[in-house]
């Protein structure tokens, strides 16, 4: 019996996708079963773990990466003098965060919502794919270890980006960007045309994974004498995006594109180039703070509470949306203790959590949140 079956049944109890790993010598590690693919989407079960690794000949085992595995990602730093640089700026991180010893770096595991490999400069973020798990063999014969344990619990749910784990994501760099284009516009003919709202709304590289659609039905919601139109009336400024767009995004059929739209259309409640968030931010700062806000003394914590107040107000009987990110934007925080934070309230009873954050289809969304202490 391989020496890999107990860790691999503790690693399948965390509801991981787990599969065994043997080392060719012309190809290197690769998977140990007729193929790894169906694990992609479901996981093995405790007799076909056992089968697999009762077979003699395995070097290792792997956890597949992504949704199959509750949202598992790796981090992989190729190289040690890169992982030990993001540790010394991010220490609090770094000691928390379940890490392997490989055979060149580290492997730094998390919950998030990446559902693809992203290759950066010194290795990859993967939420897609397959790692090793200790105790696996190298072809070299180093032998993966632990140097940060896991936890008893779900992994550490991290933005990979906001805490040096990865590039910016694609599509909120360039969403900023278009903000700022279609201010700049505005700012400097008064006026927003067709034309550029259709221009400033274009995909700008085949990586993007926002819903464009929407963007595009924002920006036109942002030219005044359109504001207000029926979209039935806005179909060849949606074929005209579509013919611009097609050549970066692919071959999307425009029925699907139309389709997207009108769905967008009647959901834009604010037109793009528009912060309705800093109105919110700031009637949350005139205001009378709320008696929860007295439970806390920093003042930031405080400034939060009311902020989700004037959140859900803004939302009336639904519950609102909020994000780390944005909250550390506002707030003036970092990621991290933004995130703290409102788990804290959230245990602490003053808000509530209706829906957590993640990926539905290919947009990320926000938690979704209640504001239930005293108003």
């Amino acid at each position: 019996m391989s020496c890999f079956l107990v860790d691999a049944l503790g690693y399948a109890a965390r509801g991981w996708s787990i599969i065994p790993i043997r080392h060719r010598s012309a190809k290197g590690k690769e998977p140990a079963c007729r193929s790894w693919k169906p694990f992609q989407r479901e996981r093995a079960d405790e007799g076909t773990l056992r089968r697999w690794f009762a077979r003699e000949g395995l070097h290792g085992l792997a956890v597949v990466c992504g949704e199959v595995s509750a949202g598992t990602v790796c981090r992989d730093f190729d190289q040690l003098a890169s992982y030990q640089h993001w540790a010394a700026t991010w220490p609090e991180l770094a000691g928390t965060l379940p890490t392997v010893s490989t055979a060149r770096g580290r492997h730094v595991y998390f919950n998030g919502s990446r559902r693809h490999i992203v290759h950066v400069g010194d290795g990859e973020l993967r939420g897609a794919g397959y790692c090793l798990l200790p105790p696996s063999v190298h072809p070299t014969g180093h032998v993966y270890g632990w140097t940060v344990p896991l936890p008893d619990g779900p992994l550490p749910a991290i933005e990979p980006e906001s805490v040096g784990l990865a590039p910016a994501v694609t599509e909120r760099a360039e969403s900023v960007e278009r903000t700022e284009r279609i201010k700049a516009m505005v700012e400097g003919d008064g006026e927003l045309t067709v034309e550029q709202a259709i221009v400033a709304s274009l995909p700008n590289g085949p990586g993007e994974r926002n819903n464009l659609e929407f963007v595009l039905a924002r920006a036109l919601k942002a030219v005044p004498n359109i504001a207000d139109a029926d979209p039935q009336e806005l179909k060849l400024y949606v074929k005209r995006w579509h013919a611009l767009a097609v050549p970066t995004m692919g071959t999307k059929p425009f029925d699907e594109t139309w389709f997207d739209f009108l769905y967008g259309w009647k959901k834009v409640k604010f037109p793009l180039g528009e912060e309705p968030m800093a109105q919110i931010l700031k009637r949350a700062k005139d205001s009378v703070y709320p008696k929860a806000a007295e439970r806390y003394e920093l003042p930031a914590l405080r400034l939060l509470v009311a902020l989700c107040r004037e959140l859900q107000r803004a939302a009336g009987d639904a519950p609102f949306y909020l994000s780390c990110r944005t909250a550390e934007r506002l707030l003036g925080v970092n990621h991290m203790k933004a995130w703290k934070w409102l788990a804290g309230l959230t245990n602490d009873g003053v808000l509530r959590e209706v829906e957590k954050g993640g990926q539905a289809g290919t947009a990320r969304r926000a938690t979704r949140y209640r504001y239930v202490a005293d108003s």
